[in-house]
């Protein structure tokens, strides 16, 4: 007589369903890794992206500075946000008579902006112009304008 030895049933079928369900989580924390590499370039390019918004919003306000006054001299600094910040540096180079009434001045202005850590530096090189114009009262009027030069970003 013969004896049949007790083998469990379904156990290549368990073994096959583990293999398959590990590869598959395998498979699942892969895409998921990826994402959250994505996610956090997403979010630096934001960042970065914003820290050029940053700089842009103290060139414009310094660039309005420097046409209403009479010779805008003050370094900015703006904080925007809590992670968020400007700064602008003002270099004014000698005046340039032109002719009776009119000045022309050369003009480095920086602008720094920060984003979460990011940072991105222009240097814009302008020709300023300004016009002298006296009334009859005897006051004295101007009018500043801005010729762009050059716009640059510094790399650090």
């Amino acid at each position: 007589m013969k004896t049949q030895k007790n083998k469990p049933q379904g156990f290549v079928a368990i073994v096959s369903l583990l293999i398959v369900a590990t590869v598959s989580m395998m498979f699942a924390m892969g895409m998921l890794l990826d994402g959250v590499d994505n996610a956090s370039l997403s979010t630096g390019s934001i960042n970065y992206e914003n820290a050029r918004i940053n700089a842009t919003t103290c060139a414009e306000d310094a660039l309005v500075r420097m046409r209403q006054e009479l010779q805008f001299t003050r370094n900015l600094n703006y904080t925007i946000s809590e992670n968020n910040a400007c700064t602008s540096s003002i270099t004014w180079y000698a005046e340039n008579p032109v002719s009776l009434g009119l000045v022309e001045r050369l003009v480095d202005l920086n602008v720094t902006g920060v984003s979460n850590g990011f940072s991105r530096s222009f240097l814009y090189q302008m020709k300023m112009k300004r016009f002298d114009v006296n009334n009859t009262d005897g006051s004295l009027d101007y009018l500043n304008t801005v010729e762009f030069i050059s716009i640059d970003e510094q790399t650090s």
